[in-house]
């Protein structure tokens, strides 16, 4: 049977065009990071194994030497980008809702909405799950259909940070339509965009944000940390059951997936 490591290193050995932007010694480190979290099976799924091969998180890491460490980094403006651990958890409860609407509506592309975009790394790695670009992945990632991601930051510097990262190795995102990223208020979401299939929250709310949870398509998912700044926090996924006007809480599943500590959002 192959090992956690096998499987890493036949992706960059079989697919060569696809990683060619990590050099080996590089993909090496890199990779070092995911062998260990797929080892506590935190990372299960191929398509989440790819799209984070296809992302190199040194690009949106304030310091190369650290990018490869499964810990947060500061950013500035009072944010952190989250532990590469934190990105694979939210990435496989995601990833589920995201196959089901690929599945039952195959013309209908998929819409993402990131709240608090930060450095762009989770914004990306969501933008290679659904690429519309076909000249360098050649498209989405099976079985997804192509869609949109929607990162939104309300500080204007981290809007601009997320923009200047992603034009290091993955402007291609941008140029294909695949990613938008703008300012925005996370407690708003974008309500002109939705409804959204799944939303990721990069920092932790006070209370459930019912604006949010209302923007979600029926079968949508939103990962979301929630919990006082300082206190108890937890990540939660919320799946939005039936559609309704106004917002009634027996319309979402809501469940506890882990204790963690984020910034306010």
């Amino acid at each position: 049977m192959e090992g956690h490591n096998g499987r890493w290193l036949r992706s960059w050995l079989l697919f060569p065009n696809l990683y060619s932007h990590l050099q080996l010694s590089t993909f090496t480190q890199f990779a070092n990071i995911y062998v260990n979290i797929s080892k506590a099976n935190i990372i299960k799924t191929d398509q989440v194994r790819q799209c984070l091969l296809r992302v190199d998180r040194a690009n949106y890491a304030p310091e190369r030497y650290s990018a490869y460490t499964d810990a947060p980094q500061p950013l500035g403006y009072g944010q952190t980008i989250s532990a590469p651990h934190m990105h694979a958890h939210t990435l496989e409860e995601l990833l589920p809702s995201l196959i089901s609407a690929s599945r039952n509506k195959p013309d209908t592309p998929l819409s993402i909405l990131d709240v608090g975009c930060g450095s762009g790394y989770l914004t990306a790695a969501l933008g290679r799950l659904v690429d519309k670009g076909t000249t360098r992945f050649g498209g989405p990632i099976s079985p997804l259909v192509s869609g949109n991601v929607y990162g939104i930051d309300v500080v204007p510097e981290l809007v601009d940070m997320s923009k200047s990262n992603m034009k290091k190795d993955d402007a291609d995102l941008l140029h294909s339509g695949t990613v938008t990223v703008q300012l925005g208020d996370g407690w708003k979401g974008l309500p002109d965009k939705a409804p959204f299939h799944a939303i990721h929250v990069g920092a932790a709310a006070d209370d459930f944000p019912h604006n949010l949870m209302m923007q979600l398509a029926v079968g949508g998912v939103m990962v979301i940390p929630v919990g006082p700044d300082g206190g108890i926090q937890n990540l939660y996924r919320v799946e939005k059951l039936r559609e309704s006007p106004t917002f009634h809480g027996e319309d979402f599943a809501i469940d506890r997936l882990l204790g963690v500590r984020y910034v306010p959002l």
